[in-house]
């Protein structure tokens, strides 16, 4: 195949990214170029009688940082390593490779050799020391078109609310060269959608597939026996028009499925942004300062005013956050004596949202959960685009039935339920890792064109009325709600607990924009690998101040390289005088206690405060056996004290570093936050963002008792903590 005049870099580049991404979780098969008609140029390839392909993948050209577009080509050559890294992991997991005690020469096979050492070379930047760009110019925003994923949508179909009228879905194929629509009814009620759609599409259902022509009468069996159905849309497809109907004939409603990114090319255009970031000099700035400016792997925001955002330290207040946002006034306290679900919300004051995020571990179907869901409804209701991330796993069939509900009643509200697949052929350490793997991201992000109406609140909470009131409150007569129980002999996944915990909410119209613009490359990831878009690049050259700047960050660790663990390593490396945690577990990878023993030897005071006895929580004996162990391991030689308020878990994570930097966010200290779970949170350097959260921290101290190292801890659990996959599950 030749190539189009003038293709240069840029096709090359994105070639090696099909190679790399186009394989899925099948890593026999690379990617030909049918797979993504129009996008850039690429090298077609056949499998050979082995299975792989007979031509080697293409390398990574090089390009000088001086050249015209330098920017844009060192962003896509750092995504492109990205992709590698993760191919690479995917290669070794399919084929016993590395760890497994297997070497790649041992493939019998020359093609696959030639293809693992390209993807290998293309990936060994990945963790290396990132430098800023020599590229003069002011920072800038930037948008990232090239195809690359494949994009996985999900349409609920139910009998819906008659209050939405003419519903539209909308369906991303935003920088795709695969998309995916999957059906999901909500009820078991038989059904169908007929109609037809202006491009190609194909389904796929019960083991079947059948093809449909631009214009072709389509009709797509729903509910019932019906499952597992997925449309997948020609590229040119932007728009079909159905019908959904129950096989009674007791529900009809036309749906219009839309491609978002024609349909809403301003949302679009804001999804697929980065950020260029200018960065000052390093000759002199500190150790920590240069931790908080570098350039890294970890998928960052570039440094922005701190300002003066509000600090919700009371659990009433954390959520009136979240109803301010939605509904422009908090709820009164009368709502909360009387744990009223169905309280009367007077939305005279809302604001015009056009985006909102709702990002968390878990949504119950408690009465957090009811009103934020209603508040949401009333928003879709008008329109705005709601995007809600959760956990697969740890969604009970209430909390399903609240959201899906909503979803069907109101297509603009799209559901991703997080669940992370293991590459085919994985070891059965991989496979269990589906198990851990969690969606960890918090935030509530509402955009809104008004001024001083967007609002973003980030921290520990989740929207469980755990993190809200001291006990269970009664819901028996709300249907559909649980009715929470502390029973502590439960080892359901609808478990319950009293947190004390921490969150900040910013009201800056472009700092709010930022970090939903950021959380957009994590709901746009690829469906099969979870690898994420990197938000930033750097350049040299900072303009603006050096005091009072945060940064938003976001962690996937294994699609980044554990750049949040090398980061954390970092910012504890570079402490000079003191270290201030707030944590609820403390299993401290080894790299991040091998850096708190480092600052203990330097002579770094370090504090930590946190709930050693989690009784209460889900796993709560084994998690207060890992925290009594680091308790054993260090209380001599740091300040390790418990906080002692009755049947309340201190759920905050906070960290302060020489009165100077701060940070506020979902990451516990243990393994799992910097091996398995998405994170997020923001870094500041500024001394009265610190002296604002060492009061918090002070407040936490004064209901706490400092421990001694002598601590009793079962044998059973040191034998099961010798061991590596233990540890790394906690």
């Amino acid at each position: 195949m030749s190539r189009r005049r003038g293709a240069g870099f840029g096709a090359a580049l994105f070639g090696v990214v099909l190679l790399i991404a186009g394989c899925g979780t099948r890593l026999d098969v690379l990617v030909s170029c049918a797979d993504a008609p129009g996008s850039f140029d690429c090298v077609a390839q056949a499998p050979s009688a082995s299975g792989y392909p007979e031509t080697a993948a293409v390398p990574v050209p090089s390009a000088s940082p001086r050249s015209p577009d330098a920017v844009g080509q060192e962003y896509e050559r750092r995504f492109v390593a990205l992709l590698a890294a993760n191919r690479l992991s995917h290669m070794n997991e399919a084929n016993g490779i590395g760890p497994h005690g297997r070497s790649y020469l041992d493939v019998g096979s020359h093609n696959f050799q030639t293809d693992y050492r390209a993807v290998r070379e293309t990936a060994s930047v990945v963790g290396t020391e990132l430098q800023p760009l020599p590229v003069a110019g002011q920072p800038t925003i930037r948008h990232f078109t090239r195809a690359w994923r494949i994009a996985r949508n999900v349409l609920h179909l139910g009998k819906g609310s008659r209050l939405a009228g003419q519903k539209t879905f909308f369906f991303s194929g935003l920088q795709a060269r695969k998309v995916l629509i999957e059906i999901v009814p909500v009820d078991n009620m038989p059904g169908s959608l007929s109609g037809s759609c202006n491009g190609a599409l194909s389904v796929r259902a019960a083991g079947r597939a059948r093809d449909y022509a631009a214009g072709e009468a389509i009709a797509i069996p729903v509910g019932g026996d019906e499952r597992g159905t997925v449309l997948e849309p020609d590229a040119a497809l932007t728009r079909c028009n159905f019908t959904y109907a129950t096989e009674a004939g007791t529900y009809s409603s036309p749906l219009a499925m839309l491609r978002e990114e024609s349909a809403d090319p301003a949302l679009a255009e804001f999804d697929s942004r980065y950020e260029v970031c200018g960065m000052p000099s390093g000759r002199r700035l500190s150790a920590l300062q240069k931790a908080f400016w570098k350039s890294r792997w970890l998928s960052q925001t570039c440094a922005m005013p701190a300002g003066r955002p509000t600090l919700l330290d009371d659990e009433r207040e954390g959520f009136n956050a979240k109803v301010r946002a939605l509904l422009g006034r908090p709820l009164p306290a009368r709502a909360f004596e009387d744990a009223n679900p169905e309280w009367p919300l007077d939305f005279s004051r809302a604001p015009r949202l056009s985006l909102i995020y709702v990002s968390y571990l878990d949504i119950k179907a408690d009465f957090s959960g009811r009103v934020i869901e209603r508040l949401l409804r009333w928003h879709a209701a008008r329109g705005t685009k709601v995007r809600v991330m959760v956990t697969d796993i740890l969604q009970r069939e209430k909390d399903k039935a609240l959201l899906y509900k909503l979803a069907a009643d109101y297509p603009n509200v799209h559901l991703q339920e997080f669940a992370w697949q293991p590459p085919a052929g994985s070891a059965a350490e991989q496979q269990i890792y589906r198990l851990l793997r969690t969606h960890h991201v918090k935030m509530l992000g509402a955009l809104s064109s008004q001024p001083g109406r967007s609002a973003a609140i980030i921290g520990g909470r989740n929207i469980h009325d755990g993190f809200l009131f001291d006990a269970p409150v009664d819901l028996t007569g709300f249907e559909g709600l649980y009715q929470h129980s502390s029973d502590e002999s439960s080892l359901s996944l609808h478990y319950y607990a009293n947190y004390n915990d921490f969150e900040v909410a910013y009201r800056d119209d472009a700092t709010v924009r930022r970090m939903m613009a950021q959380l957009s490359t994590l709901w746009h990831r690829d469906t099969e690998t979870t690898m994420v878009r990197p938000y930033s690049i750097a350049v040299e050259g900072h303009s603006g101040g050096m005091r009072h700047r945060m940064r938003h960050f976001m962690s996937v660790p294994y699609a980044d390289g554990r750049a949040l663990e090398h980061n954390y390593v970092e910012l504890i490396d570079a402490a000079r005088h003191t270290i201030e945690f707030v944590n609820p577990y403390l299993n401290p990878t080894p790299a991040i206690a091998a850096a708190i023993d480092r600052a203990v030897a330097r002579g770094v005071r370090i504090t930590v405060i946190g709930r050693i006895d989690l009784k209460g929580d889900l796993g709560g004996k084994v998690l207060t056996a890992l925290n009594e162990l680091f308790v054993e391991q260090y209380a001599d030689r740091i300040a390790i004290y418990e906080y002692k308020v009755p049947d309340i878990l201190l759920h905050a994570k906070l960290m302060m570093i020489d009165r100077e930097f701060v940070s506020i966010s979902s990451v516990n200290l243990n393994h799992r936050s910097f091996i398995h779970d998405t994170e997020n949170g923001m870094v500041a350097l500024d001394r009265r963002l610190y002296r604002r959260i060492k009061a918090v921290f002070e407040g936490y101290r004064a209901k706490s008792v400092r421990l001694s190292s002598d601590v009793e801890i079962p044998g059973i659990y040191r034998a099961l903590f010798r061991k590596k996959i233990v540890r790394e599950a906690m």
